[in-house]
């Protein structure tokens, strides 16, 4: 998980000689030629998955950024947290204000009655301001210096809260985090038995974290350990498979 997170070798592809775009969302020149091996890139600009175009773009809309979407995403998929639904009787749109910057626009978000929800997500995303919604990396918005500042409080987790200055702090958080991992292994849980775990789930759990950090961060681990777990081999009929099967 902390390779995934902090790695900064990318291996871009091209599809033809007419597939310009995926140089360009690294601000590589158009004419780039692929090596086949991982680009390295330097220290403040590209740090693993959540500056990968890819991931940015998924979480981005159509003309602008989206950091109430991508810190949503690290609120739930990272910290494992979890964010109430948006009220029927709220209209979640920001002004279109041409002159504001994204930031600037989503002022809205601070009232009382919308911040409470606001505070989880927000925080976590504005760090990715640094980058612009088809995931180039920049320096400026409506030539304004682009804010990638933020204050984390009551995240609940160790060592997450405090300032920051640019996304590669939050990253290098996040990537530190045990908590972080545990969450990481609940989702690998989640995938490979095909269900949500339960309270009865919690030694199959801890045993396969133990798995993960005794191996030095091993998917193989981790996963051998899941599928020998009594979590796995004594699924009740129907658990975690077909319906009416018991395997």
């Amino acid at each position: 998980m902390r390779t995934l997170l902090t790695t900064r070798g990318y291996y871009i592809h091209i599809g033809s000689h007419r597939d310009h775009a995926s140089p360009l969302a690294y601000n590589l020149p158009p004419d780039w030629k692929p090596t086949g091996k991982a680009v390295p890139f330097p220290k403040d600009q590209r740090m693993g998955v959540l500056t990968h175009p890819a991931w940015l773009v998924a979480h981005s809309g159509n003309f602008d950024n989206d950091p109430i979407r991508r810190g949503h995403w690290i609120r739930y998929k990272l910290l494992g947290g979890n964010v109430p639904d948006i009220p029927i009787n709220v209209d979640a749109k920001l002004p279109e204000d041409e002159t504001m910057t994204l930031r600037e626009r989503m002022h809205v978000t601070r009232v009382e009655e919308c911040y409470k929800c606001h505070s989880k997500m927000n925080p976590l995303g504005l760090p990715f301001e640094r980058y612009d919604h088809y995931g180039r990396f920049r320096f400026d918005e409506l030539d304004k210096p682009v804010d990638t500042t933020s204050r984390l409080v009551n995240t609940g987790v160790a060592g997450i809260d405090g300032e920051i200055k640019t996304p590669f702090e939050l990253i290098e958080r996040l990537a530190a985090s045990a908590h972080c991992e545990q969450v990481f292994v609940r989702y690998v849980f989640r995938f490979f038995l095909g269900r949500n775990e339960t309270l009865g789930d919690a030694k199959t759990l801890q045993e396969a974290h133990k798995a993960y950090v005794d191996s030095d961060g091993s998917m193989q681990a981790l996963v051998t350990s899941l599928l020998s777990s009594d979590s796995f081999i004594y699924r009740a009929k129907g658990q975690g498979g077909p319906a009416g099967s018991d395997k």
